[in-house]
């Protein structure tokens, strides 16, 4: 684990990976390489360097977690994915999970669970959150699941 672990985020919401991108840049060995709020984004920025892993948002307006899963790991195999989601019941995470993902991380609790998250897919494992996360685990604001999109701190 001593070279950089590439990165790559993809969310369709600004500020959020803009929150994740500090969080990330704050690991040693990590190095975001790039950010993506689109299906085309995200693959142009595949093909031009693609990373170690990638970070999906489970609902990109244009890509839901297995079709993202499944194109990632068909082009790029050797690229993880990490998917990002509020409802951690949702069927997206189970079928993204079933597509090849490596895990998932509650968009809510992303500040105290991303680094074990990729600690353990650096170590070849597959991370599922805590059911119940710790009762101070660190939080940030989250897009809201409805219709409103607005940013709420959860």
């Amino acid at each position: 684990m001593d070279r950089p672990y590439d990165i790559l985020l993809a969310d369709n919401h600004a500020g959020f990976r803009r929150e994740v991108r500090k969080i990330l840049e704050e690991i040693p060995g990590v190095k975001v390489t790039g950010e993506a709020g689109n299906r085309r984004e995200l693959f142009e920025l595949l093909r031009e360097l693609p990373p170690n892993l990638v970070i999906l948002d489970i609902s990109l307006p244009d890509l839901r977690a297995r079709e993202g899963t499944r194109l990632i790991k068909l082009h790029y195999p050797d690229t993880k994915v990490l998917l990002m989601a509020l409802d951690q019941a949702s069927e997206y995470l189970v079928h993204g999970l079933a597509a090849g993902a490596v895990g998932v991380l509650p968009k809510q609790y992303v500040g105290g669970q991303i680094a074990p998250a990729i600690t353990a897919v650096r170590q070849g494992k597959i991370y599922m959150p805590p059911s119940v996360p710790a009762k101070n685990a660190p939080r940030i604001k989250a897009p809201m699941a409805t219709m409103l999109g607005r940013f709420f701190s959860l």
